[in-house]
């Protein structure tokens, strides 16, 4: 009878003699409860550490993450390659008896042990790391030095030192929460201006899934786990999620408002004692903002029909959902007629779209003038509607959280 094992993909290995460890990031595999490495270089997924090269045969290391309420916790597995049957793993043929007898091949690390021990070390590193979010940047030389004294620290000894050092009153939460949303606008960064990145993002969501990804989707879903950089970023009014659900909501028909069918890519509420609502349309970075072409030469362009289409397309959503709500202060209830105690007002709800990138209308040459005035022409006149753009959200965001 014949053993073999799952197959390996040489695009998710990651050569320990090669490699910079570095550049390795922990993330998700989609909805599951594991976790790989992420090499941010190279935006792929890691889910193997080779060991050894050979002309025939490569030993590798498979590391899966489980995250649990303490850190994650690491599962490595030993493997030998067959490098001449398409990355299979070695099989080993055993001719059947009346015994069943389960063989477990022995892999021999004895020539590659130093680098076995170095992958060993590197995991070390986040063994016991509380992790706040899906990605933690691993860091090596002085960093790690200094990082592996503080760990053998109390932890109130650590933040007390850091306060004296910084001279303020800072607490673990501000650490974790700034620590966090800094990381989570380098993703956003990196989502806008890195198309390598962002493929492999939406990649990973298409695997996780099952189906394809939109675009539209990964900015979805970044946006979900940070629906803070909406309550900091569209205006001086602080916003979060309607409630604890998912910020797309259907806004009539089977809905929160009972009603039917029409649905947000994000409903939000303003914080105070009556909150007034907000509707946000999100579109991609690469929603062009204006017609290619002029549309009055030399110097006239017009919006792009998607950017129009997206103005109708919150009007009318907002339209139908205070038709749909009838009060202008009114109650969110759950599915089941439980009063969730969130109060809202109708009157008049915020509609914002995030479209498009200030980038397009930079020519090699420059700032295309006449494209900048009349971008900013036509969003000016849409009194009931506040276009912004991906780069001014995460400008607005980053200027919150680092004060630059």
């Amino acid at each position: 009878m014949q053993f073999a094992s799952v197959y390996a993909n040489s695009t998710t290995e990651f050569n320990l003699g090669t490699g910079d460890l570095s550049a390795l990031e922990i993330r998700p595999a989609g909805d599951s409860a594991l976790y790989y490495f992420y090499d941010t270089k190279s935006s792929r997924l890691i889910t193997d550490f080779v060991l050894e090269e050979r002309p025939r045969v490569a030993t590798l290391c498979q590391v899966t993450l489980i995250k649990g309420t303490d850190g994650f916790s690491p599962r490595v597995r030993l493997w030998k390659k067959d490098k001449t049957k398409r990355s299979t793993v070695l099989e080993l043929e055993v001719a059947a008896t009346d015994i069943t007898k389960i063989i477990k091949a022995s892999v021999d690390t004895d020539s590659c042990h130093e680098a076995f021990w170095q992958l060993i070390n590197f995991l070390g590193t986040c063994k016991d790391v509380v992790i706040p979010q899906d990605a933690f940047r691993l860091v090596a030389g002085d960093k790690a030095r200094l990082i592996e004294s503080l760990q053998l620290e109390d932890k109130d000894v650590v933040l007390s030192a850091l306060q004296t050092a910084l001279g303020g009153s800072l607490t673990e939460q501000d650490i974790n929460l700034l620590a966090n949303r800094k990381a989570e606008l380098d993703h956003f960064e990196k989502l806008l201006t890195d198309s390598a990145f962002f493929d492999a993002e939406r990649q990973l969501m298409a695997t996780a899934s099952g189906q394809p990804a939109k675009k539209e989707a990964v900015w979805q879903h970044f946006f979900e786990k940070n629906p803070w950089i909406f309550g900091y970023g569209l205006s001086l009014i602080s916003c979060e999620a309607l409630d604890d659900k998912k910020l797309e909501q259907i806004t009539t028909g089977a809905s929160l408002f009972t009603g039917g069918g029409k649905r947000a890519d994000a409903v939000m509420r303003s914080r105070g004692y009556i909150s007034s609502l907000l509707f946000c349309e999100i579109k991609t970075h690469e929603t062009p903002l204006l017609m290619a072409d002029a549309y009055r030469k030399p110097d006239v362009y017009q919006p792009s029909s998607q950017l129009t289409g997206s103005v109708s397309q919150v009007q009318k959503t907002v339209e139908k959902a205070v038709r749909s709500i009838g009060h202008t202060i009114s109650d969110i209830i759950d599915p089941d007629g439980t009063p969730t105690g969130i109060q809202i007002s109708s009157t008049k709800p915020r509609q914002v779209i995030v479209v498009g990138s200030l980038e397009q209308l930079i020519e090699d040459t420059g700032i295309n003038r006449e494209k900048v005035s009349s971008f900013e022409l036509y969003r000016n006149s849409i009194h009931d509607v506040e276009i912004l753009t991906f780069d001014e959200l995460l400008a607005r965001a980053r200027f919150i959280i680092q004060d630059s």
